[in-house]
């Protein structure tokens, strides 16, 4: 199942009581402000979502690529890899363009945003870190 664009709401519980189990949930999670929370998950909803579809596998959805949110680029990766301990899905956390098989063979996911090199914010993001607030 692929999100999309979604804020957390009954609607997960709906669609799990139709169709759960899940095998692989591609998530929302990575774009979050309290402005939009119809629109876009936090790390920790996300993961609340995956309890309640009943996933085997949780993969973070619009997450590290870019950032159009007020948090760090990886800041969203920390979260849901905190909010995912000793949950009943495996996290999938594949780094930035590394393909990720759809059979079960899922790879361990490894902390690799915390070693990773943060680009700075372009200056017309405001507040972000490394943002200038032109």
């Amino acid at each position: 199942m692929i999100s999309g664009d979604t804020g957390f709401g009954p609607h997960f519980a709906e669609i799990s009581q139709r169709f759960a189990p899940f095998d692989l949930v591609a998530l929302d999670m990575g774009q979050y402000d309290p402005r939009w929370p119809a629109i876009h998950m936090t790390p920790e909803q996300a993961a609340q979502a995956a309890g309640i579809l009943q996933a085997r596998a949780l993969l973070p959805a619009h997450v590290g690529r870019f950032s159009i949110a007020r948090h760090a680029w990886n800041e969203p990766f920390a979260r849901i890899h905190a909010a995912s301990q000793g949950a009943t899905y495996q996290l999938l956390t594949p780094k930035i363009g590394q393909p990720l098989s759809l059979d079960d063979q899922w790879p361990l996911s490894t902390a690799w945003w915390e070693s990773a090199i943060p680009r700075p914010l372009s200056a017309g993001l405001g507040q972000g870190q490394g943002g200038k607030g032109q």
